[in-house]
């Protein structure tokens, strides 16, 4: 019977110290996602998910895991309406800012931001309101500099959908998609898309382009990144560019 007791009061601590931990951890996501909604003008606060269990080990380790910042249907220039996610890996934090969830000034080993276009945000772009994503047959998810997709759309000024296959390719700053399967003409031009990366809210160049579940991802990485609570905005671009894609410097 005691022993039954000691069991039940240890669970109890367990749980409690699990519910404290949670607490701790729901406030610092909170303090993120304020903070940066304060700061890059989002209509809507952010998504942010902090991992590693127990949170509040972090005040000895000095390391969280992980920090994912999500901001779903954000219009952004050049693309329209996207979802945007930034991922930061091992994130160098102070005791303080394990309470607080003031992250500014925090070192994370890697920084990853990404950008989704689905087939309602691509067909925005290419004048399609029923264009689907799909992975081409025998042909599993990609990434890198290149990747592939299938295309079904109607284009504007037909009555049929027409279904093509696509090359997703990263050269230098440019991104392009270029039908593979679809000779020179109003078909091949339809679904023909180029985007300078530089002019996207990215922290720099795309240097990954993927599919996965139905969406064309364009991504940048960048390593031991002082953190800066503006750097998960959706919104940012590093630098001003002209029509060309130059930067403009002061």
């Amino acid at each position: 019977m005691k022993a039954l007791k000691a069991a039940g009061v240890a669970v109890g601590c367990v749980g409690a110290l699990w519910l404290a931990d949670s607490a701790v951890a729901m406030h610092a996501e909170h303090a993120v996602s304020e903070r940066v909604e304060e700061l890059t003008r989002l209509e809507t606060p952010p998504d942010v998910y902090i991992g590693g269990l127990p949170y509040v080990a972090a005040a000895v380790t000095g390391t969280v895991p992980l920090l994912e910042v999500r901001s779903s249907d954000v219009e952004v220039p050049q693309l329209g309406m996207v979802n945007a996610q930034t991922t930061l890996r091992d994130v160098r934090i102070t005791p303080q800012q394990v309470w607080t969830g003031d992250y500014d000034g925090a070192v994370a080993s890697t920084l990853s931001r990404s950008l989704s276009l689905d087939g309602v945000a691509l067909g925005r772009l290419l004048g399609m309101t029923d264009l689907n994503i799909n992975n081409p047959n025998n042909i599993s998810p990609s990434g890198g500099n290149s990747a592939e997709a299938e295309l079904t759309g109607t284009i504007p000024g037909d009555e049929l959908p027409t279904t093509v296959q696509v090359e997703l390719r990263l050269e230098g700053p440019m991104f392009y998609m270029r039908p593979i399967d679809a000779p020179e003409g109003h078909v091949h031009d339809a679904f023909y898309l180029e985007l300078d990366t530089r002019r996207l809210p990215l922290p720099a160049q795309a240097t990954k382009v993927s599919l996965r579940g139905g969406t064309i991802n364009v991504e940048v990485q960048r390593r031991n990144v002082e953190l800066h609570l503006d750097l998960l905005s959706p919104l940012e671009i590093d630098g001003d560019y002209d029509k060309d894609g130059k930067q403009i410097t002061s």
